[in-house]
């Protein structure tokens, strides 16, 4: 059902302060937990040319061993025993291995509750164009999540806005933040838009489907219905 003029700002507020306490809650789960699998991810994505520099350069085949025994001390919890491989690789100027360092230490700052130098390390791998495209939105991803609260909707938009859109593999995440944005900045119709093109991608998982069609149907739109959309 449609808003009308006189609960509009306290509807906005209400959810908008519901969306940030689910966010805030889940931000954890949802991108930290498992950010080691989408460092696995990305680590497939340059798998071959891993694979290749690996068997021509026996020095690039330590530095990949190096940061696989780093990412299993991480999932064991040790973080402090991954900590110095990771400072070593970071350092070595490589394409493949450097990054992923880096951004596995900013993932620990986030464990470790320093989420202002988290978001910054992030944004500083997301911002350098000697990294890999893939692993730098996933960089920009998490710097906007982790301080979302702190910067301006307009920032957080400007970020947001080449991973935002439909066929990108962080559409949903991505979407789903920039909704919220035009909703802080008063824009409804913008944000119900972008909450109903989230609910027609059927690559964006169920679950966060199911989240932002309520939001759009709060908002007034029609979103698609799941039982009706392709399977995920």
């Amino acid at each position: 059902m449609a808003l009308t003029p006189q609960n509009n700002d306290a509807f906005f507020r209400e959810v908008d302060d519901e969306v940030r306490r689910e966010q805030m809650a889940t931000a954890a789960r949802r991108y930290g937990a498992a950010f080691v699998g989408l460092v696995l991810i990305a680590l497939i994505v340059l798998g071959g040319f891993l694979w290749w520099r690996s068997h021509r350069d026996a020095v690039a085949g330590e530095r990949g061993e190096t940061l696989i025994a780093a990412m299993a001390s991480l999932s064991a919890g040790q973080d402090a025993q991954a900590g110095k491989p990771l400072q070593g690789l970071a350092g070595t100027g490589t394409k493949g291995y450097a990054p992923l360092a880096r951004m596995l230490q900013a993932d620990i700052l986030v464990k470790d509750g320093k989420a202002p130098a988290a978001a910054t390390a992030f944004l500083a791998i997301a911002n350098d164009a000697s990294v890999p495209q893939q692993l730098r939105d996933v960089a920009m991803l998490r710097a906007t999540s982790i301080d979302f609260d702190t910067i301006t909707p307009q920032a957080a938009l400007v970020r947001l806005k080449p991973l935002a859109v439909t066929g990108n593999p962080w559409f949903g995440s991505a979407g789903e933040m920039a909704g919220v944005a035009y909703m802080r900045m008063n824009q409804p119709k913008q944000a119900a838009a972008m909450f109903v093109a989230i609910t027609k991608d059927p690559m964006v998982p169920q679950t966060l489907r199911s989240r932002v069609a309520q939001l759009a149907a709060d908002l007034g739109a029609n979103p698609v219905q799941l039982a009706d959309s392709p399977a995920s």
